[in-house]
């Protein structure tokens, strides 16, 4: 019986989605208003330049692909900064009361309120003068929110949500406190000002090109909005896709 229940636990081992492991960074979890939220910091970055952060995507709440690690993991620059989103990879008694904040709510105002604390405070801790954003799938909806409250030099999406109405109407979603949700393509005139590259992969179902370049013909003169997309990828597997830095 030992032998089986043993037996078993390693399947169920096997199944969970661990957190990132890299020697290039080093793992904390940072206090913002109502969370405990998880990154992952290069251990040589250097104060008083700009970071580049990589936000995540969505998951219930770990996400069984970290794509956005992935990314940063092969990023050569030393300001590498991985943002997990709340609830994912902590244990926090919010997150077990209330799993809506992963789930129907993880755009929701507040949400965004507390990644625009945390992004704020790494900011302040390195000195840096502005960030370049970098979100996969509903870590673009953070990216693309956060460059309206930071100093950004950059937003880059990989098969990013970036319009949410458009998103849940492509899924027949049914949305839920529409007014409570930081929908980023509801401030396209401000969006339009910063430098941005949206990634999308040729066979991506997810978050099909339509969407994003719908999201981008919507500008009206852009600074700098351009839609790459990728051939032979789909919505998770971007293993060896290099970004243009």
């Amino acid at each position: 019986m030992k032998k089986l229940f043993w037996l078993f636990s390693l399947l169920l081992v096997g199944c969970m989605t661990l957190p990132p492991q890299s020697d290039l960074f080093e793992e904390k979890q940072i206090e913002t208003g109502y969370f405990s939220i998880a990154v992952w910091e290069k251990t040589n970055i250097q104060k008083g330049k700009p970071l580049r952060l990589y936000f995540e995507g969505d998951g219930t709440p770990n996400p069984e692909h970290k794509v956005a690690f992935e990314f940063a993991e092969r990023d050569p620059s030393d300001n590498v900064i991985y943002i997990a989103r709340p609830c994912q990879w902590v244990k926090d008694r919010i997150c077990d009361q209330k799993p809506e904040i992963f789930k129907e709510a993880r755009f929701h105002n507040e949400i965004m309120k507390e990644m625009q604390e945390l992004t704020e405070y790494l900011m302040k801790k390195y000195r840096a003068p502005s960030v370049e954003l970098i979100g996969y799938d509903g870590g673009a909806v953070v990216a693309l929110n956060m460059a309206l409250k930071v100093p950004t030099d950059r937003i880059v999406t990989i098969a990013g949500i970036t319009d949410i109405d458009a998103y849940n109407s492509y899924h027949d979603i049914s949305p839920k406190e529409d007014d409570e949700i930081a929908n980023p393509a509801l401030n396209l005139s401000l969006l339009a000002g910063i430098p941005q590259v949206h990634y999308v992969g040729k066979e991506d179902e997810i978050t099909p090109r339509r969407l994003v370049e719908r999201f981008v013909a919507r500008m009206q003169n852009p600074k700098s909005a351009v839609v790459k997309v990728v051939p032979n990828t789909d919505h998770v597997h971007w293993e060896g896709v290099q970004l243009d830095y």
